[in-house]
């Protein structure tokens, strides 16, 4: 995981539109195959609506400042 703080980009973020799994690779500088793997570890929040998941910003930055390493 990148060393940048995800709590500066919370902050900046007013909106609280879904983000799908793109989406919220793209804002996170990962693969989508890497939000799959922390999504099956528990490591980033998500919803499940139907088949596909979706993502609130503040919810993954609030879960992936629990798995920071200082």
């Amino acid at each position: 995981m990148n060393s940048r703080n995800y709590s500066e980009q919370a902050i900046d973020c007013a909106s609280e539109r879904l983000l799908n799994k793109r989406e919220l690779a793209n804002r996170l500088g990962v693969s989508t195959r890497t939000v799959d793997d922390w999504q099956h570890r528990g490591r980033i929040a998500f919803l499940k609506i139907g088949r596909s998941c979706r993502y609130r910003w503040l919810d993954v930055i609030e879960k992936l400042n629990q798995y920071r390493v200082n």
